[in-house]
């Protein structure tokens, strides 16, 4: 979808500054234990990020990197929207979902290991299973389909189709009832705390992490615009952007929900507002979670012996002054994959997102405000 690209006053201002990522830095940050980078097949990215958020803590207790799927909670997804009678479009399932709802599912349906559920998808980087289920399921809420009629949608019939769907046409094996009794509850998983190292269950960080909306979500009205943020909502965004700092120097793998556009990286992929600026549109666009790994700051005080901090982990003196800073840009593991001819930028799998793009405005034309690209940040207990 292309967009007419209306800005806010303070994006401009950032434009006309040419604020742009310091990537020389040698001197090392943070960074948060991670797993391999995957691939999405489908709109799921959330479900993505809920994986990412799980690998990195179960790597972080036992010292292991394990391969949570992701397809298992998507198939638990599509069951739910089914019987809820959710309509089949003609192109696109509706795979969204938000923090609360990976939240829900994790505790209705617990995780598995991808072998568990469907073992040749053990060490694939992207999921056939997932996009033969949507091909499936578009298929069938065609008229005439087993699933078009949503009167006639029972949790048998919906079970049955989605074993179809995500079987490819018998040619993927799993068994769901198999799976379901060696599931791993939320309330069975031991967890540590990356910082503290307190052990608790799934189930209880599940409800302990908490998610922050964006200062300025849903606060701007078509002409507000055109104006500066307030010295609040300036503060706002400057407390989330201490706490960002401060959980990322302990190791915590938080999460952010963002409007992406495609047409902001430029060719080393940085997500900013100067290559945004350049396009003069949105272009492709669309909400997206990930998880953050690690973040740079520049304008650190003289006195401190440096201005800017760059990628890495560091030690605790480091991460202290890293704190006076300015948040530069963040790097997050994304589930777009790597060494895509398609998104050329995206080499390693991880993105890097300016903060000032994050806390910038676009013109939203379906609900007519100005909304900021950041839209939430999930932190953990304690910041």
């Amino acid at each position: 979808m292309n967009r007419l690209l209306r800005l806010s006053a303070l994006s401009s201002a950032l434009f006309a500054l040419g604020c742009q990522p310091d990537s020389g830095s040698e001197v090392k940050v943070t960074n948060v234990n991670h797993t391999p980078v995957k691939r999405q097949a489908i709109g799921n990215c959330w479900l993505y990020a809920q994986a990412t958020w799980l690998e990195s803590l179960l790597k972080s207790t036992t010292g292991q990197d394990i391969n949570v799927s992701e397809t298992y909670w998507t198939y638990w997804d599509f069951y739910e929207k089914l019987l809820a009678g959710e309509p089949i479009p003609e192109k696109e399932l509706n795979a969204g979902g938000t923090w609360f709802r990976s939240k829900s599912i994790i505790q209705k349906y617990g995780w598995v290991e991808e072998g568990q559920f469907i073992a040749s998808e053990n060490d694939a980087v992207m999921s056939p299973a997932q996009d033969c289920a949507e091909a499936y399921l578009l298929l069938q809420g065609k008229p005439g389909g087993t699933l078009a009629d949503i009167k006639k949608r029972s949790p048998e019939l919906v079970r049955s189709e989605l074993n179809k769907a995500f079987s490819c046409y018998g040619t993927v094996n799993f068994n769901m009832d198999e799976t379901w009794n060696n599931r791993h509850k939320a309330e069975d998983t031991i967890i540590k705390d990356v910082k503290t190292g307190d052990e608790n269950t799934l189930a209880v960080w599940l409800n302990r992490w908490q998610e922050i909306s964006s200062p300025a979500y849903n606060t701007w009205g078509p002409y507000e615009g055109k104006k500066l943020g307030t010295e609040s909502e300036f503060n706002g965004f400057k407390v989330i952007e201490q706490k960002i700092k401060k959980a990322l120097n302990d190791h915590q793998p938080i999460m952010i929900s963002f409007f992406v556009s495609f047409n902001a990286p430029n060719a080393d992929g940085f997500f900013n507002l100067n290559t945004l600026a350049k396009a003069g549109s949105l272009g492709d666009n669309g909400g997206h979670m990930l998880v953050l790994h690690d973040y740079t700051v520049k304008d650190i005080p003289e006195e401190a012996g440096f201005t800017s901090l760059g990628e890495g982990d560091m030690d605790p003196q480091l991460k202290e002054a890293a704190l006076q800073g300015n948040l530069d840009y963040l790097v997050a593991k994304n589930s777009w994959g790597f060494d895509r001819t398609d998104r050329p930028w995206l080499k390693d799998g991880y993105s890097r997102i300016t903060w000032d793009y994050l806390r910038s405005r676009y013109f939203e034309e379906e609900t007519g405000r100005f909304q900021p690209f950041l839209r939430s940040v999930i932190l953990p207990p304690g910041y």
